[in-house]
């Protein structure tokens, strides 16, 4: 059993002097634990404004066929609010993870900030299209106006659960704003056959106006779980800052297209302008978690703005036969203008987890912006007959900064242990324009007749006029 504890507190007017203060004291989301079964349940706690949790099926009898169906969800979260003089102060968002004597199978999520967008993400759920269409896509836009105003954000903790059996979860703690958590499968089959397709599409757009305001953001923490007994399937994503995007991430998870077509594409694009403002970001800290069997994971952590963590498959099973296709697209775009203000962004560390088994992981950290983390396999099958793959990435920075001082605290990737086999990636990225791309991991790709092509791409086009990096 879930607990969702969701409050907001809205604005007081003050009389004197005209000030709106706005106070959240912020989101708790609790799991239960099962003492013999296995346990399934997705834990979400949500903070501050425009949250959108939607289309997360859950734990079905059986499974869900669509014989020449089609099987759609759309999530979208758009700000338009207009912000002047007031005071902003978020509580924390925690969700904590159950545990149980069975294998698990959970997610959970911790969303701090505003504009949080929780969408499609199926859990222990089998999807079967036969000749159908199955489509998620989840769309955040912050068109918002703020000036002279103090905004804080409190942090998100996404903590995962035990098992004595297996362990299959996704911890994911997203704090700032434009965080847009969409389409990552955990423990489940989508099965497209005669023509079938599977699509999966995030989008997060900033076009947002700031100025003469403090926007101080808090931490963002994921901890993984810990298994006695069976591998320990699981991705822990923490992500701090604005237009945070986790997408299309496959958990544990098997893809089978006959003919079909599968897609996962998320694009950040930032076209905000900042003046005269001041700009904290919190630390993002992922922590693996440990398994006395085999561990199979993903431990990712950015900070700054515009991180990207797309089409990153996890211990999956992607099979396109017959013409059948697999596309994985990341795009990065800043148009941003910043001037005459000061950008800090919080350190970015990711630990990988250990076991006493085989362990495969990858352990991502980056800080700066334009982060992109995108179409990493990481133990994972993909037998392509007479079919593509394609995976791209691109980055690109056109923005505008004038009379601005940007720092940035680092970046810090660290590897696990094992007494067996070791198969990871660590990756620690500080700056801007920060592009992993296409790494396979442990993986097996048979391509008969067919093509597998991988494209990253970076564009640095900004302007820089007495400005400072640091």
């Amino acid at each position: 059993m879930a607990t969702l504890a969701t409050l907001t507190v809205g604005g007081l007017v003050s009389p004197t002097c005209g000030i709106a203060v706005a106070d959240d004291p912020g989101a708790l989301a609790t799991g239960g634990s099962g003492a013999a079964g296995s346990l399934f349940q997705q834990n979400t706690a949500q903070g501050h404004k425009q949250n959108n949790s939607c289309g997360n099926p859950g734990i079905s009898a059986g499974e869900n066929v669509l014989d020449s169906g089609r099987a759609e969800t759309r999530c979208a979260t758009g700000d338009l609010s207009y912000s002047k003089h007031s005071i902003t102060q978020g509580g924390d968002a925690h969700a904590d993870g159950g545990s149980a004597a069975g294998t698990v199978t959970q997610q959970n999520t911790a969303q701090k900030g505003r504009q949080n967008n929780n969408c499609a993400n199926p859990n222990g759920s089998d999807i079967v299209l036969e000749g159908g269409r199955a489509d998620s896509a989840c769309t955040t836009a912050d068109a918002s106006h703020t000036k002279h105003s103090s905004i804080k954000g409190g942090q998100a903790h996404a903590e995962g659960g035990s098992s004595t059996g297996g362990l299959v979860q996704q911890n994911t703690a997203q704090s700032g704003r434009q965080n847009n958590n969409c389409a990552n499968p955990n423990g489940s089959a989508v099965i497209a056959s005669d023509d079938g397709r599977v699509d999966n599409g995030c989008a997060a757009t900033d076009v947002s106006h700031t100025k003469h305001s403090s926007i101080k953001g808090g931490q963002a923490h994921a901890e993984g779980g810990s298994s006695a007994g069976d591998t320990a399937y699981q991705q822990n994503t923490a992500q701090s800052g604005r237009q945070n995007n986790n997408c299309a991430n496959p958990n544990g998870s098997g893809v089978v297209l006959e003919g079909g077509r599968a897609d996962s594409a998320c694009t950040t694009a930032d076209a905000s302008h900042t003046k005269h403002s001041s700009i904290k970001g919190g630390q993002a800290h992922a922590e693996g978690g440990s398994s006395k069997g085999g561990l199979v994971q993903q431990n990712t952590a950015q900070s700054g703005r515009q991180n990207n963590n797309c089409a990153n498959p996890n211990s999956s099973a992607v099979i396109a036969s017959d013409g059948g296709r697999v596309d994985s697209t990341c795009e990065a775009t800043d148009v941003s203008h910043t001037k005459h203000s000061s950008i800090k962004g919080g350190q970015a560390h990711a630990e990988g987890g250990s076991a006493t088994g085989t362990l495969v992981q990858q352990n991502t950290a980056q800080s700066g912006r334009q982060n992109n983390n995108c179409a990493n396999p990481n133990n994972s099958v993909i037998p392509v007959t007479d079919g593509r793959v394609g995976t791209a990435c691109k980055t690109a920075d056109h923005s505008k900064n004038a009379g601005t001082v940007e720092i940035s605290d680092g970046a810090k990737a660290e590897g696990g242990s094992s007494a067996l086999d070791l198969f990871q990636q660590n990756t620690a990225q500080s700056g801007r324009q920060n592009n992993n791309c296409g790494n396979p991991n442990n993986l097996t790709l048979t391509a008969t007749g067919s093509r597998t092509q991988t494209e990253c791409v970076a564009v640095d086009r900004s302007t820089n006029i007495g400005s400072v990096y640091r």
